[in-house]
């Protein structure tokens, strides 16, 4: 009697994310990308992180760009405010809001910024999560939390908690090469 095999294990392999960006623009960190996993080779074939999600949110804040969202967006996100009654639910709405949202900041000369950082851990068995942190005028206002469910972005939740300033930043704002002024 032949021993039993085990199932094939396929092997993660990396590929960038699927963004289009402009040509001036690039990511800062060579650490933004996705694992690929089984062997259809299609790019929705992707385990989306935490982190995936965070850098691909800020990418489109400091871009004013929300395609940089579109591969990894749940049909059915939903979007939470601290700020805001109701939430905003739909790919295709949220969408809409972002780049009416994008329209505001070019036109009021607001500078917003999005760095990527982490939430305060409790311990090694408790690290902090990935995150966004909203830089508005010079003041830190919210941190910016993600959700991802089966394989796509499901939940983004906006708000004063944790505060962004017990979050350790970690300098990395996607969509501004290292040496260039970060101003939209």
């Amino acid at each position: 009697m032949q021993p039993k095999r085990s199932p094939r294990v396929h092997r993660k392999m990396w590929r960038p994310l699927p963004l289009s960006l402009p040509r001036s623009l690039s990511l800062s960190q060579p650490r933004t990308r996705l694992s690929k996993i089984g062997d259809n080779g299609l790019m929705t074939d992707f385990a989306l992180t935490e982190r995936d999600a965070a850098v691909a949110w800020a990418l489109a804040y400091n871009t004013h760009d929300p395609s940089a969202l579109e591969p990894i967006l749940a049909e059915d996100v939903r979007v939470m405010s601290r700020w805001v009654v109701n939430d905003l639910v739909g790919r295709d709405r949220y969408l809409g809001y972002l780049r009416s949202k994008f329209a505001t900041f070019e036109t009021t000369g607001s500078v917003v910024r999005v760095e990527v950082g982490e939430t305060p851990g409790g311990s090694v068995e408790s690290p902090g999560r990935p995150c966004a942190l909203i830089e508005q005028d010079g003041s830190l206002l919210a941190t910016v939390l993600f959700d991802v469910v089966g394989g796509k972005l499901s939940q983004i939740s906006l708000g004063p908690f944790p505060p962004p300033g017990d979050c350790r930043r970690w300098e990395e704002f996607p969509g501004f090469d290292s040496g260039e002024e970060l101003v939209n």
